[in-house]
Formats: structure tokens, C-alpha cells, sequence
């Protein structure tokens, strides 16, 4: 609560069930869609999305009881959901800037204690309470692109709330998809001298909130940089819809701890890996 980030945070996986991990997120990103060379359609190891909605083993590892446990201290509550997933590998001497932002400008989420009618959520609504998870497989340093954080402490600002209007830079262009990342923060705005940068060794994690600042560089070395993501809310948040065209009322939030937990509440078209 009072830097809107934790790290680093140990424990979650032991040897065997990092190495797990590992196996099964690199075989993941050397599956994932590929065109021709330079094609492109061809999808990047940094953009493995909500692969729990479709795969067996991802869900899995969404609901590692330690990942849960860990989620329901931060969240305040035993009802958890999977808010996204995504699998993040900066490979050697490749990868993209992700410049200052705030999730909490791409995600229209209201949390369970509003309740009203679907029909009546607009912006104002908007309020997303969620812990996210960044699990490191690899070791990750500056050289290879860890994150950087600006704590609330750093940006009082941002303290549990959007930063001001006068510090987002838009960049326009159509939001019905998952990767236009037009909502930057000025850095000029920033207290960017204060902020922390994720070192953290394979096999531990960082949590932050969102609506904590942070960024990150391309990998600049030549070693891999591999992360788990996971994105948990309580259970009976809801998305708000007209806000961020890739999400709507039909965006699956997927329960995984205490209420509405069950294989009747699984993704439809989960597979196993071959």
C-alpha cells in the first residue's frame, strides 16, 4: 500500500517447479505463430497473451497455490480471478522500449463494491484494484531490460489513483486490440531520478498494483530475459465497456481461488500441450 510495489519476493516455486517453468514457457514462445522471417504477422515473444484461456498447463500455473496465497495478502480478499496472463521474453539483443505508463489507463475494471447495473458503468467507474505478478526465469539485470518502478512514495501522484490529465501523452489510434500502447506518461512530469529497478535472480518475483509507474529497455545483452506474468482481481470485479475496445462485457475473468472456483468456471476451449 504504501509503494504499490514488492520485490524482491522469494519462495513462490521451488527448484524442480521452476525448472517447470521454465520448460514450459520456452516451449510456448518456440511454438507461438510465425510467418515468414521479417513478417509482419509474425508474433513476438514479448506478446504471449491470456494463453490460460486456451491452454491447460498456463491455467495451471496461474492457480500455484503460493502465486494465490501471495495475491489474496495484496488483494485483501480470498476471491481471486485471473485478470490477463501474458508471457514476456525479451530475447538477446532484441525487444522493445516499454516507455512510463500506468496499467490502470488500458484496464476498465470496477471492483465488486460497486453495484450498479452493467447498463449504467461508464469511465467514471473505472477503478481497477488489481496485484500483479512478474515471476523471473531468467536472471534479469539492466542490461537485459529489467523493469524500472517509480514507487507511490517516489510519485505521490499516483498513489491509488490515475496521475493527472496534464501527464498522459496520447498517441491516438484505434484501441480494439491488445498492443496499441498509446497512453505514455511524461517523463518530464516524473520523479524519475527515484525510481527502482527490478534486479531480481531467476526464481523471484516482483508484485505491483495498478497503478504503479514503471517502464523498461529492449535487451541489450546477450542473454535471454523470460517473465511470467499474471494479473489477479477479486473475484466480482467487472469490465466497463466502451472504454478500452479490447475489452467488453464478454472479456473472461477467470476465477482460480474461493468463490466461483470449479471446472464449470474453466475457459471452453482449454487444450493440454502436445
Amino acid at each position: 500500500e504504501r509503494d504499490g510495489c514488492l520485490f524482491p519476493v522469494r519462495g513462490l516455486f521451488s527448484d524442480s517447479r521452476l525448472e517447470e517453468v521454465d520448460a514450459l514457457l520456452s516451449k510456448l514462445v518456440e511454438l507461438r505463430p510465425q510467418a515468414a522471417s521479417g513478417d509482419d504477422r509474425n508474433l513476438a515473444p514479448e506478446d504471449l497473451l491470456n494463453l490460460h484461456l486456451t491452454c491447460r498447463e498456463v491455467l495451471d500455473l496461474c492457480r500455484e497455490p503460493s502465486c494465490l496465497r501471495a495475491a489474496s495478502d495484496l488483494l485483501g480478499t480470498s476471491d481471486i480471478s485471473i485478470f490477463t496472463s501474458r508471457i514476456l521474453c525479451k530475447e538477446p539483443g532484441t525487444g522493445k522500449e516499454i516507455v512510463w505508463h500506468q496499467d490502470s489507463n488500458y484496464w476498465p475494471l470496477t471492483r465488486p463494491c460497486n453495484k450498479k447495473p452493467r447498463s449504467e458503468l461508464g469511465s467514471g467507474d473505472v477503478d481497477p484494484l488489481v496485484a500483479s505478478l512478474w515471476l523471473a526465469v531468467d536472471d534479469v539485470t539492466a542490461e537485459n531490460g529489467a523493469m524500472e518502478v517509480l514507487p507511490f512514495t517516489a510519485q505521490p501522484e499516483s498513489c491509488g489513483k490515475n496521475v493527472p490529465r496534464e501527464f498522459i501523452k496520447d498517441a491516438g489510434g484505434s484501441t480494439t486490440g491488445f498492443d496499441n500502447f498509446n497512453l505514455s506518461l511524461d517523463e518530464g512530469r516524473l520523479n524519475a531520478h527515484r525510481k527502482r529497478t527490478v534486479a531480481i535472480r531467476r526464481g523471484e518475483a516482483e508484485f505491483h498494483s495498478a497503478f504503479t509507474i514503471h517502464r523498461s529497455d529492449p535487451n541489450h545483452s546477450s542473454r535471454r530475459r523470460l517473465a511470467w506474468i499474471v494479473r489477479y482481481c477479486p473475484t466480482g470485479t467487472r469490465v466497463v465497456s466502451g472504454v478500452r475496445g479490447s475489452f467488453d462485457e464478454s472479456y473472461q475473468l477467470v476465477p482460480v481461488m474461493g468463490r466461483g472456483t470449479g471446472a464449470e468456471t474453466d475457459p471452453g476451449k482449454l487444450r493440454k500441450l502436445p
